[in-house]
């Protein structure tokens, strides 16, 4: 599965977190350090598999974990209206 933003967001990187502004709504949105490396990993057009392994080996969390907590997150953003899932 493959994640495509909604166009126009405002994404910046405050420290290791992530704010994200839905201009239309005014929401604001904010990814923890990990969130914030899966969406700027998602956003180079890496694989699931990729960033699981990736953040697996740095953060020292199995790899299924990793994908488990991806997975959460595409599905989070796509129900807050902030992106929605393609298939590859």
């Amino acid at each position: 599965m493959d994640l495509v933003l909604k166009e126009g967001l405002l994404i910046q990187k405050v420290v290791d977190e992530v704010v994200i502004l839905e201009p239309d709504s005014g929401d604001y949105y904010t990814l923890n350090e990990i969130g914030a490396l899966m969406l700027e990993s998602l956003q180079k057009g890496l694989s699931s598999s990729e960033i699981a392994d990736t953040l697996s080996q740095k953060f020292t969390v199995e790899t299924g974990q990793v994908e488990q907590d991806l997975q959460y997150l595409m599905i989070a953003l796509s129900k807050c209206g902030l992106a929605h899932l393609k298939d590859a």
